[in-house]
């Protein structure tokens, strides 16, 4: 088994990296762009409301954002790119 620096990373877990680097908190922030695919709840879910919000993070489709997808390098330097804009 590979070691876990091996392991690939999610659009989730790319998006919760950018928010807690912020430090943000957004329980009264609302998402402008609902997700289906976003578990209620979830670990993820206040720092996909915060991306979004914020435009780092687009959907896959208009309703979709597959969260626990795999990240492509190519997605992931787009959402760090928009990160760096948003500053």
């Amino acid at each position: 088994s590979r070691p876990s620096a091996y392991a690939l990373t999610t659009r989730a877990m790319i998006v919760t990296i950018l928010y807690r680097l912020e430090n943000s908190s957004n329980s009264n922030l609302q998402s402008l762009i609902s997700f289906t695919d976003v578990e209620p709840g979830s670990w993820y879910e206040e720092a996909v409301n915060w991306a979004a919000a914020n435009g780092i993070i687009t959907g896959v489709t208009d309703t979709t954002l597959v969260p626990k997808g795999k990240s492509t390098r190519a997605q992931a330097a787009t959402m760090l790119m928009r990160y760096c804009k948003s500053n």
